[in-house]
């Protein structure tokens, strides 16, 4: 049990990221960390350092997985030079959690007595795991604002820790789960992320946002609401955030934009959130606000809209307001598998029909699709790939069904027997396939998504080649040529050698 203490200084940091070799790099101010802190700056001094955005540094790693962001050693001198009571790291893909534990190890090298606090999905779902390795002290669970808060005013007053909810810790050496049942309510509540602790002059100089498309290098990520009121099985959002959908007021989202553009001259929005759209009337008073306040702004939706909150009125607010590109979230093109596997409430037929109208708009589209759901035939699969070419969005995206942990899909999964023997979340990505042979040949998944991903562009060019060409010679090859070359060498490699 842990006694009083002071807590004069909190440094939080976005780790580096380890991801397969093929992946973009993406670097975004952070939100969750900047939000933290923000919460939290008026009770203790804090120092934020985002590793991926102040180095370029990349190593090779285990698993055809990369090391990307600052080194070890750049990380340990900026804490040795902070002197902090706590270090607080996030871990929102479970592939970073072995960043994560060379990093608290590093922490506790420098001074034992620095405390270790991660957040973020993976380490809110296996606290327990987690909390095995020793140089980490204590897990947030889902949201962490307000138990950060709290956790500093217990360490503080000598409270039991017993105390804080949704909180993880050891007692003697026993890993103990205090659950998740509170949650922030009033979202307008939390004060805007700290970005006045971040570097914000780099973000526009990389120029690396969540998207492959850019119209301006200040570019920015916010997001309006936290989770999501479908229960799709692969996603763990709901489980994560709470039951209940939660979001901004209108106006609160507007203030933060204004802001966003009079004090960063900010240009360009990535909207985040994984169902801004949900409440379809919130969406519209939001755009509406955009029109009506005469900002001067572009945007996207890098995590995909919810095609069945779309309609015409909205799509027409959207692109007044701003919106150059919508990501479209299929996710299959089986209604079948839709219906009895992935549990989306998407109706193909309306999907369709509301896709032509964004297309005739100003509008740029992209699709996701996922294949490799449990259950799913290789029939099923050549017919999502049928409704992609049918849609005719501009690029479409064939992502691997990962089981997440937290997610639905990973209980079906291990109950069908399909993961692979060695399966670790860990190595998890939306490239590989983490399943045995049982359904799918080794490589087969990889190569299905790989060869369709590259045939779906061929045949994109050709109906639009302008805008392809735009969007790869001048969004890709010249604004990020390193990480482009080298993801099409890798592509080219896996699926044709």
């Amino acid at each position: 049990m842990f006694v009083q203490r002071k807590i004069e200084k909190v440094f939080l940091l976005f780790p580096p990221v380890r991801l397969p070799a093929e992946t973009m790099k993406v670097v975004i101010p952070p939100l969750g960390v900047s939000y933290i802190a923000a919460m939290i700056r008026n009770e203790t001094r804090v120092e934020i350092m985002d590793a991926p955005a102040e180095s370029d540094y990349e190593e090779e790693m285990e698993n055809r997985f990369s090391w990307y962001g600052a080194p070890l050693s750049e990380i340990r001198a900026r804490i040795e030079r902070a002197k902090p009571d706590i270090v607080g790291l996030t871990c929102i893909f479970s592939s970073v959690f072995p960043v994560i534990r060379k990093v608290c190890q590093e922490i506790k090298k420098i001074d034992p007595s620095i405390l270790t606090i991660v957040g973020g999905t993976y380490p809110s779902f296996m606290p327990e795991y987690c909390l095995s390795e020793p140089s980490l002290d204590f897990i947030c669970l889902g949201e962490g604002e307000a138990t950060m808060l709290n956790l500093i005013r217990h360490l503080r007053e000598g409270k039991p820790l017993s105390d804080l909810d949704g909180f993880a810790y050891k007692d003697n050496g026993k890993v103990m789960v205090n659950p998740k049942t509170k949650w922030i309510e009033d979202l307008d509540t939390i004060p805007f992320p700290a970005r006045d602790l971040l570097p914000m002059e780099l973000y526009s100089r990389i120029g690396v946002p969540h998207s492959l498309s850019m119209i301006s290098k200040k570019h920015i990520s916010i997001i309006t609401s936290r989770g999501c009121p479908a229960k799709c099985v692969y996603c763990s959002s709901s489980a994560f955030w709470g039951r209940r959908y939660r979001f901004r007021s209108p106006k609160n989202v507007a203030d933060e934009i204004g802001e966003l553009i009079e004090r960063w001259g900010i240009k360009e929005l990535n909207f985040e959130d994984d169902n801004l759209t949900a409440n379809r009337e919130r969406a519209k008073k939001i755009f509406r606000e955009i029109i009506d306040r005469g900002y001067k702004i572009r945007f996207n939706f890098p995590n995909g809209v919810a095609l069945w909150t779309l309609d015409q009125e909205l799509i027409d607010l959207m692109e007044k307001a701003g919106c150059y590109e919508m990501t479209l979230a299929y996710e299959s093109g089986c209604q079948k598998v839709l219906r009895d596997i992935v549990k989306k409430p998407i109706n193909l037929e309306q999907a369709s029909e509301i896709t032509a109208y964004i297309r005739k708009k100003k509008i740029r589209t992209d699709a996701f699709y996922i294949i490799g759901f449990p259950g799913e035939t290789k029939e099923q699969i050549q017919e999502t790939f049928r409704f992609a070419r049918k849609m005719k969005t501009d690029l479409a995206y064939f992502f691997i069904a990962n089981p997440l942990p937290g997610s639905e899909m990973y209980e079906m999964a291990k109950k069908a027997g399909m993961l692979k023997e060695d399966f670790n979340f860990e190595n998890l990505s939306y490239s590989n396939s983490p399943y045995n042979e049982k359904f799918f040949k080794k490589g087969e998944l990889e190569k299905l998504a790989g060869r369709e991903f590259i045939k779906y562009s061929l045949l994109s060019f050709l109906r639009k080649p302008h805008i392809l060409l735009k969007r790869f010679i001048l969004d890709l090859l010249i604004k990020r040529p390193r990480y482009t070359l080298g993801i099409l060498v890798r592509i080219w490699r896996r699926n044709f050698k």
